[in-house]
């Protein structure tokens, strides 16, 4: 696909969303190769990737929070025309990895460094193995957290990165001596830990025209 080709594609796709999706994307999609391993304290994780013979670089994405790389193939399908292979995992707790509670919509961790150590052991075995000439990232909101703890221990994995609204901190909707307390009496019982978030709840769609993530009817659809 020519880069000229792209561009127009970049431009038009959104009055042809749903023939792009059902066609060429989902194809792209058919093409994925799907695999997991063993996260910290045996929990699974579940990855995918898309490879080329020629290409020589590789793009790392590293997902946000309740995301799945299910979310990604368009993301993906637009880098790896640009000559990337991409590797995306999701993170315990969420998308088609394990979880820690039995409500498989409480995307609970223990630690959060837990969400580090498993994308090391991810970057270690799955993809530097295959020694490319370049390594890339990119990450989003909770991803970016993840992302920018792993560059603190190996700084020098990745030619470059770039982070999408890291989640650097939490604007709560409570004064964080409140938010400090609610989650100090927390800790002490375990049927208050392992709960929902304060104001949080189970997953409902919400209608189009309440979203606050999207102006693409399309893709919210």
């Amino acid at each position: 696909m020519t880069t000229t080709l792209f561009q127009h594609m970049w431009l038009s796709r959104e009055k042809q969303f749903s023939a792009f999706t059902n066609g060429i994307l989902l194809d792209f999609w058919n093409q994925r190769q799907e695999g997991e391993f063993t996260g910290v304290d045996g929990v699974s994780i579940r990855y995918v990737h898309w490879r080329s013979s020629s290409h020589k670089k590789a793009l790392v994405i590293c997902s946000g929070r309740s995301e799945s790389y299910v979310k990604y193939p368009e993301v993906a399908f637009d880098f790896y025309h640009l000559g990337y292979d991409i590797f995306l995992l999701d993170h315990r707790g969420q998308g088609l990895s394990g979880r820690l509670l039995d409500d498989p919509q409480k995307g609970h961790v223990e630690k959060f460094s837990d969400y580090v150590d498993d994308l090391s052991t991810f970057i270690d075995t799955i993809v530097l193995p295959y020694h490319y000439q370049h390594y890339f990232a990119l990450a989003h909101s909770m991803g970016g957290a993840i992302l920018a703890s792993y560059l603190l221990r190996k700084p020098d994995t990745f030619q470059a990165t770039a982070l999408c609204a890291p989640m650097f901190g939490i604007n709560l909707p409570i004064p964080r001596w409140v938010a400090n307390f609610l989650v100090n009496r927390a800790e002490q019982s375990v049927s208050e830990r392992n709960n929902y978030a304060v104001s949080t709840g189970k997953w409902f769609p919400l209608p189009f025209i309440l979203n606050v993530l999207t102006h693409s009817h399309e893709r919210y659809r």
